[in-house]
């Protein structure tokens, strides 16, 4: 791979997960403005908050990296039967 795709990948990693957490931000705001009706549209928009939180964060913080390997240590690794 290139850099220039490499910087393109990393970059629209990143700016959908700043779409993500706005959607996260919407869908809270919407939640806060229930005033504590909890009926299943409320626990919908918790959830869409959550998520999109979650993910988005992710995206954000680890962007491009996301599928680089990860080394595991000898005592967490499938043991040879």
């Amino acid at each position: 791979m290139t850099d220039a795709h490499r910087l393109r990948t990393d970059l629209s990693l990143r700016a959908s997960g700043v779409l993500s957490l706005a959607i996260a931000i919407t869908a809270v705001h919407a939640l806060a403005r229930l005033h504590s009706a909890a009926g299943p549209f409320a626990f919908l928009l918790a959830t869409i908050g959550f998520v999109c939180a979650s993910a988005g964060a992710m995206l954000v913080v680890v962007g491009g990296h996301i599928h680089d390997p990860v080394s595991i240590s000898a005592r967490w690794q499938r043991a040879a039967r």
